[in-house]
């Protein structure tokens, strides 16, 4: 497995390309090999696919914009084939689906026809937990049916899982073989459970990376979503950066 950056993480950097193209040297000079992109301001494709070379820091997955994924669906495959990465993310579920299984359902279908663009052109359709979706729904929630019911891949997030009282380890080899990436950040001790940088918090990652290896995963990615709220968020990936290397073979 190689480590990555999730690039929503340090946003507040990536506001234009010349802030990208920065917070790429940066990241590269921690010793990330892959990065996600999300949270990113504008920028042509063919610009980000050659920050992405110049650095030699794959791109392997996105969050991209809901309205793209499903109402611009063949152009943003084309992005995604320019950037070299074949996993087009949903980063959360829309509030108005969120309620119900019958809303979860309804979510699944809305995404039918651009999940099967995206699984025709060889690329995967990931979807990305928080924790709302593991609410209690009459012994279900809506993780169950989208696990059960759609054709997403994931990108599980072991901090909402454990956030919201689950055991990540419980999911990660259920999703083998629907999941090359998986979100890494750590769940602080403090009152309410902040997020934090890996390492300073309460979750043991090397058991969760022994299963994501297990499972097929390929990439771990860093997302500290809380990250530029500190004086400095890339010492804060450093800090994830040094706790997991040693970890991952």
């Amino acid at each position: 497995m190689k480590l990555g950056a999730q690039l929503f993480s340090l946003r507040t950097f990536c506001k234009t390309p010349e802030g990208i193209r920065d917070t790429f040297r940066r990241v590269k000079e921690i010793g990330y090999e892959v990065v996600q992109v999300s949270g990113c301001g504008p920028i042509e494709p063919e610009r980000l696919r050659d920050i992405s070379e110049e650095f030699s820091l794959p791109i392997t997955c996105t969050h991209s914009p809901a309205d793209r994924i499903l109402n611009d669906t063949d152009k943003l495959i084309a992005d995604h084939r320019i950037y070299g990465c074949n996993s087009i993310g949903i980063g959360s579920m829309d509030g108005k689906y969120r309620g119900s299984l019958e809303g979860v359902r309804a979510f699944i279908s809305e995404y039918r026809e651009a999940c099967k663009k995206i699984h025709d052109a060889g690329m995967q359709l990931t979807y990305h937990n928080h924790d709302f979706e593991f609410v209690d729904f009459g012994g279900t929630d809506l993780y169950e049916i989208l696990i059960e019911e759609s054709e997403f891949d994931f990108i599980h997030d072991v901090y909402w899982s454990t956030f919201a009282g689950k055991d990540p380890l419980a999911y990660v080899p259920r999703l083998a073989g629907r999941m090359t990436n998986i979100h890494f950040k750590d769940l602080s001790s403090a009152e309410k459970h902040p997020m934090c940088a890996c390492g300073d918090g309460v979750i043991d990652f090397k058991p969760l990376i022994a299963a994501a290896e297990k499972a097929g995963v390929k990439y771990v990615q860093v997302e500290q979503d809380n990250a530029p709220d500190f004086p400095d968020a890339f010492e804060q990936m450093q800090i994830s950066f040094k706790t997991l290397r040693p970890l991952i073979k």
